[in-house]
């Protein structure tokens, strides 16, 4: 082999190398941050979210409303999904605070949860108040340092100012 060619593949395989240290490089930066985000995220319940979602229930509670706060750790099952961990606020209106809360139909939820995978924390809703025109599903998805005080409040009011004032 020419010394040229040698040396052209040399330089090939130099950046070949290169290329492939990169790519490890960027997996490994990946699985760290994946690693990390259940632990950011328990941080974030614990420092932030329940504190919050503690104070709508003590205003809650004064007006007659049953508010509690569900929380619940990742885990999989044996048919293969996968239950986020998560936090919950839930909230049985006057009218039906009479009844067992376990067997209550009628309530708002509105739930942050981690999605690892996506390394995000989802909020969701969820209002089953007979005529309460307020919204189901996915309301948005935050980067772990977004979620501030304001977030999780303005999700709580949004939630609740549908569900309680403005009955589609």
């Amino acid at each position: 082999m020419k010394d040229e060619t040698k040396a052209e593949l040399e330089t090939i395989l130099a950046a070949y190398d290169e290329k492939v240290a990169e790519i490890e490089r960027r997996s490994a930066a990946v699985r760290a941050a994946q690693a990390a985000f259940p632990e950011r995220f328990a941080a974030l319940k614990t420092e932030m979210l329940r504190p919050v979602l503690q104070e709508f229930m003590n205003v809650l509670g004064v007006h007659g409303h049953v508010a509690t706060a569900r929380e619940q750790e990742e885990s999989s099952s044996t048919s293969g999904g996968i239950t986020l961990a998560a936090i919950s606020l839930r909230i049985i209106p006057k009218p039906f605070a009479h009844k067992s809360v376990e067997k209550n139909n009628n309530f708002v939820e509105i739930t942050f949860s981690a999605n690892r995978n996506e390394r995000k924390v989802t909020v969701s809703s969820t209002n089953t108040i007979i005529n309460s025109g307020g919204s189901r599903g996915k309301r948005g998805e935050y980067e772990v340092e977004a979620i501030t005080v304001d977030v999780v409040a303005g999700h709580v009011m949004q939630t609740l100012q549908e569900a309680f004032v403005d009955p589609r």
